[in-house]
């Protein structure tokens, strides 16, 4: 007699539950991070990169010519997928994307490991719906690189795999030198039980053995690679500190603006006031709801060297600095905190989902669901200010590829704020020697050298948003004119000429006749004669 299968149980139930629900989250994540992947152009940074990666591939793998101030490995595997994928402004978006997308179970297994399979599925839901995760994954930015190296490295040393976590904690310092952020939560996390609970010295040195080894295993190749380039290039560490400056102390006055400024891209993390006023309440119930007892309990040193805390003091920090130091206030440095304020969600509904029944559960994500939605699709279709281009460059792919079209070889395409996009888009071009680039910064400047070229035919595109002002005026002095030859979107693209000449009869063209010349020469003695 055949034996009957043996009943599933609730924890089994549960499980698959859990196994569905963040396939689906990760698919809606990638979804969403998917509408943006060809919409718009580059944007300076993302052109910069992708240029720095075709060289990379095809020219100077020692970046011995071209010198970037970011360490090699995203421009290494930025290079590799327009070698996959195509050299399109598409295939570099994608690394980013599944990057992104990659993230969402790494936040979700984390939350798992820390809570339960509940609270997983909260965090993954924050984090595939997260505005900032959203905006910034359709980019050739290193960020998300360094996030999803980072989140991943953290995870590693919350469940103490000390070698892979240092590993991908120098992946993460080696795409951005911001990666160093992530070395002291890393190392807390991977050291808090150890550190609560010493039990020998031996057992103190083991972990931090092994996350030096899997640190060492990619820092210092690279470090290895670059010092081979210090007697002809500098370093991406000494550029970084030429081009953005060094990291100091910004002056107190500057403290209230750049704390409202920094506020102003934070908001951007739910880019909801409804969602950031739902977590305010939950906290300030929960910090409300405990004794002084319980208090005095829960702040002892076992408890403040726990994982969460150790992150929202991480992230209270990671605040403060950029808060009083002079880093540049972009919104690119704040897409670190995206995971954390996801798992902060998580932590919050941990604390409430106890006291719910299933279909409470099921109701607090619905809900949670309708107020993450909007703002999340309006970073899908691009209506936020942060991430990559939303419209400013529309029409420059376009005036690129109706240029070359019209005329391939022996032109001279001037720039003033379009040279590192027309670096990457012309590439082949200006690789072959068809086009030639050349920067102006006054229109001055471009009449004159404009004037230097007169065999080639000179293109000029505008940006609606930045006219240049007498450029006619200063080329028709020096006998050139500016024509308009087709308008894309924001920009008009203008072709230099020379201006009509009158008509001579010295200077017609005539086949060469010898009596002509020898006559000219005894007119020229006979004049110097008398």
């Amino acid at each position: 007699m055949p034996t009957a299968a043996p009943p599933v149980t609730r924890p089994a139930v549960f499980a698959r539950l859990y196994s569905l629900g963040l396939a689906v989250l990760i698919l809606v994540g990638f979804g969403l991070r998917l509408y943006l992947l060809d919409q718009y152009p580059f944007r300076e940074d993302e052109a910069i990169y992708s240029f720095w990666a075709l060289h990379f591939w095809h020219v100077d793998p020692m970046f011995l010519t071209v010198w970037p101030d970011k360490p090699p490995v995203f421009l290494g595997l930025l290079a590799a997928t327009f070698r996959l994928f195509g050299f399109t402004q598409a295939s570099g978006r994608w690394l980013n994307i599944l990057l992104s997308t990659a993230t969402i179970p790494i936040v979700a297994v984390t939350a798992r490991y820390l809570w339960d399979r509940r609270t997983a599925l909260v965090v993954a839901l924050a984090f595939s719906l997260s505005p900032f995760a959203i905006s910034f994954a359709p980019t050739v930015y290193t960020d998300p690189l360094l996030v999803f190296a980072g989140s991943l490295a953290l995870y590693l040393a919350l469940t103490d795999r000390a070698f892979w976590a240092g590993l991908w904690l120098g992946l993460a310092i080696m795409t951005k030198q911001q990666g160093l952020l992530y070395l002291p939560l890393v190392l807390g996390l991977l050291l808090h039980h150890h550190l609560v609970n010493v039990k020998s010295l031996r057992s103190m040195l083991r972990p931090v053995g092994g996350f030096l080894a899997g640190l060492g295993a990619v820092v210092l190749p690279i470090l290895y690679w670059d010092s081979l380039r210090w007697a002809v290039a500098p370093s991406p560490w000494d550029l970084s500190v030429r081009n953005y400056g060094a990291l100091a102390v910004a002056p107190v006055l500057q403290w209230p603006q750049r704390l409202a400024a920094w506020m102003d891209l934070g908001w951007y993390l739910t880019a909801s006031w409804w969602v950031w006023t739902v977590l305010g309440i939950l906290l300030a119930w929960k910090l409300l709801q405990r004794d002084a007892a319980a208090q005095r309990r829960n702040w002892d040193l076992k408890s403040l060297l726990a994982p969460f805390p150790l992150m929202l003091f991480w992230s209270l920090g990671f605040c403060l600095l950029h808060e009083v130091s002079t880093v540049q206030i972009w919104d690119r440095y704040v897409l670190p905190l995206a995971p954390m304020l996801a798992l902060m969600i998580g932590w919050l509904v941990n604390r409430i989902h106890p006291l719910l029944s299933a279909r409470g559960f099921v109701l607090l994500l619905l809900v949670g669901t309708l107020c993450l939605l909007p703002p999340a699709l309006l970073a899908t279709t691009g209506q936020w200010p942060i991430g990559a281009d939303h419209g400013d460059y529309t029409g420059l792919t376009d005036a690129l590829t109706w240029l070359t079209h019209e005329q391939s070889q022996h032109v001279v395409l001037y720039h003033r704020l379009l040279g590192w996009q027309y670096r990457f888009y012309l590439y082949n071009q200006v690789a072959a020697g068809d086009y030639e680039l050349r920067w102006f910064p006054s229109a001055v400047y471009l009449a004159d050298n404009a004037t230097k070229a007169p065999l080639q035919r000179k293109f000029f595109l505008q940006p609606s948003w930045s006219p240049m002002r007498d450029l006619k005026m200063h080329l028709a002095v020096r006998g050139l004119t500016l024509t308009a030859r087709q308008h894309f979107g924001k920009f008009t693209l203008y072709e230099i000429k020379q201006l009509p000449q009158p008509f001579c009869t010295w200077c017609s063209c005539a086949p060469h006749n010898p009596w002509t010349t020898l006559k000219f020469a005894s007119d020229q003695s006979m004049m110097s004669r008398q």
